[in-house]
C-alpha cells in the first residue's frame, strides 16, 4: 500500500450494506497479520452501526465488478481534550481484499474518510495500528502524502486472564442500579489529569451496556458506584476462541477491596458466559492493580494510537487516555 504506486481505483462510494461480505473481506484481509485478529461477524459489525451517530457516509468502500474490495470505517465520538470538548472520529476496519493490495486501495480509501470527516465538522480522526503490520510503517509516510498532520500519540499494552470452567461468581451488589447511568457517572470520575477522555451521551452509554455480546458487571455500594463493561467475540482461527473483551474499566469511588472483588465477579459472568480469556487494553486512566490482583497479567500484543487533528494542535505524546479500541 506504498502512496508512491497507488493506482486510481473506480469511484470510491459508500458500503452498501452487506456485513456477511464485510466480515469475509476482513477476515481475508487480516489473516496476513502477525498478530491473531479477531472474528468480526456480520451480527457484530452490524450492530455497531446501531450506535448513535454512525453512518454508512462515514464508511466509503471500493468495488470491483460488484465485490467488496477495500472498506473503512469511522464511529462518531465526543472527547474532552485538553479540557475541551472536541467531535473525534474513530476509525477501524481499514481492509483490503489480498489480491487487490498492491493496488494502492488502503491509503486511497483512509483519505477519503479523513476528508468525509472534516467535511462533516469532526475535529480530528484517531487511528489504531497493530506493532509490526504494514499499516502501521505507512501510516505517517501516508499522511504526509496526504498533507495530513497524523502523529503517534500513545502506545496501547495488553493484560488478560485464562479464565477456567470454575471460576467463582462473587456478588456485585448492584441492586437498583441502572447501568447505563452507572456508566457515565463512573466515567466522570475519572482524573482530570487524564488528557484525553471519551465524553458519553445517555444514548450512547445505553448502546454500550447493550450491544451485541454486552457484558456488564455493576457494583453500587451506598452512593459509590463501579463498573467493568465489555463484550464477547472470538478470536480468529481453526477453532474459534471465545473471549471478552474488556472496554471499560470504571472504578467509581468504590474502595481497593471492592474494586478487587469487582474485578472477580466480572471474571465470573465472563466464565459463566462461556468465555475462554479476557483481554483489556492499558491506557492508564484506571488502576490496573485490582485486575493485577484477580490473575490479570501482561501480554505481548502492542498497538499505537494515531490522531489526526484539523481544528487543534496536535497534543504531545500522551501518558495516557480513555477511549475504547477496537
Amino acid at each position: 500500500m506504498s502512496p508512491a504506486t497507488t493506482t486510481a481505483p473506480r469511484a470510491i462510494g459508500h458500503f452498501n450494506g452487506d456485513f456477511g461480505e464485510l466480515s469475509a473481506l476482513i477476515g481475508r484481509s487480516w489473516s496476513e497479520n502477525q498478530e491473531q485478529p479477531l472474528r468480526y461477524t456480520s451480527e457484530f459489525l452490524r450492530s455497531l452501526f446501531d450506535y448513535p451517530g454512525a453512518d454508512f457516509e462515514l464508511a466509503p468502500a471500493i468495488y470491483r465488478d460488484g465485490q467488496l474490495a477495500a472498506f473503512v470505517a469511522g464511529f462518531p465520538r465526543t472527547m474532552r481534550i485538553a479540557g475541551e470538548e472536541r467531535r473525534v472520529l474513530s476509525v477501524s476496519f481499514l481492509s483490503v481484499a489480498p489480491e487487490h493490495k498492491r493496488s494502492g486501495y488502503g491509503p486511497v480509501i483512509w483519505g477519503e474518510l479523513l476528508k468525509r470527516a472534516r467535511k462533516m465538522g469532526y475535529d480530528a480522526a484517531l487511528d489504531f495500528t497493530v506493532e509490526g503490520d504494514s499499516w502501521s510503517r505507512q501510516i505517517v509516510p501516508v499522511a504526509r502524502v496526504l498533507r495530513q498532520t497524523t502523529g503517534r500519540l500513545f502506545s496501547v499494552s495488553f493484560m488478560a486472564r485464562v479464565l477456567k470452567g470454575d471460576e467463582a461468581q462473587p456478588e456485585a451488589r448492584a441492586e437498583g442500579c441502572d447501568m447505563a447511568t452507572v456508566l457515565c457517572e463512573a466515567a466522570a470520575e475519572i482524573s482530570a489529569d487524564v488528557p484525553m477522555v471519551r465524553c458519553w451521551s445517555p444514548a450512547e452509554a445505553e448502546w454500550q451496556c447493550r450491544r451485541n455480546g454486552a457484558l456488564n458487571t455493576v457494583m453500587c455500594v451506598e452512593k459509590r458506584h463501579g463498573m467493568l463493561n465489555g463484550y464477547a467475540i472470538c478470536a480468529s482461527g481453526p477453532t474459534p476462541m471465545p473471549i471478552v473483551m474488556l472496554d471499560n474499566i470504571l472504578w467509581g469511588r468504590l474502595q481497593p477491596a471492592e474494586c478487587v472483588a469487582l474485578a472477580k465477579a466480572f471474571i465470573g459472568n465472563a466464565a459463566q458466559a462461556g468465555a475462554r480469556m479476557i483481554v483489556t487494553p492499558v491506557l492508564n486512566y484506571a488502576d490496573m492493580q485490582p485486575l493485577a490482583a484477580a490473575g490479570f497479567r501482561k501480554t505481548r500484543r502492542l498497538l499505537h494510537a494515531y490522531l489526526t487533528p484539523w481544528t487543534f494542535t496536535t497534543p504531545a505524546s500522551l501518558p495516557s487516555l480513555y477511549i475504547d479500541v477496537f
